[in-house]
């Protein structure tokens, strides 16, 4: 299975540099209960609370270029959760411009709430490369594992 040791070093970047450069403020991992009664693992929320966030690094298309049917259902389940919590700001922060792009007409298509801001996040040049070859080598797991189910 492949490892996501690269995207958790891309998702602790956003929150230990890209976040409180343009919020000027600490963020961190923080469970945090919803409305109702469930709580959910937001992966940015600033020490007051009052901001709260989603990363992703996944790319809208598939290796072949097809819709990434599955990734797109994880932004709109991370959508879901971020609107059943009480906060000032909901962000959806995403580090691929396919995905960000994607997410921005799914939202004015009205497929996604309008109060989440969705947020393109650049990544340094480094993790960028380090993101590209660890999806490169998913990528190949899993079209050798959809090869040998074939067989």
């Amino acid at each position: 299975m492949a490892s996501t040791h690269v995207q958790k070093k891309c998702e602790q970047w956003i929150i230990d540099h890209w976040l409180p450069d343009h919020f000027h403020e600490e963020f961190k991992n923080k469970r945090l209960r919803m409305q109702g009664r469930g709580e959910f693992e937001f992966d940015a929320v600033s020490g007051d609370k009052l901001i709260v966030g989603n990363i992703s690094t996944a790319t809208a298309f598939t290796y072949r270029g097809a819709v990434a049917s599955g990734k797109k259902s994880k932004i709109r389940a991370d959508c879901l959760m971020l609107s059943l919590v009480s906060a000032n700001r909901m962000l959806l922060l995403l580090t691929e411009p396919c995905m960000y792009e994607s997410s921005l007409k799914e939202q004015e298509a009205g497929r996604l709430p309008l109060d989440i801001e969705i947020c393109h996040v650049e990544l340094p040049l480094d993790l960028k490369a380090e993101l590209s070859v660890a999806r490169n080598v998913a990528s190949k797991e899993v079209r050798g594992s959809a090869q040998q189910s074939a067989t």
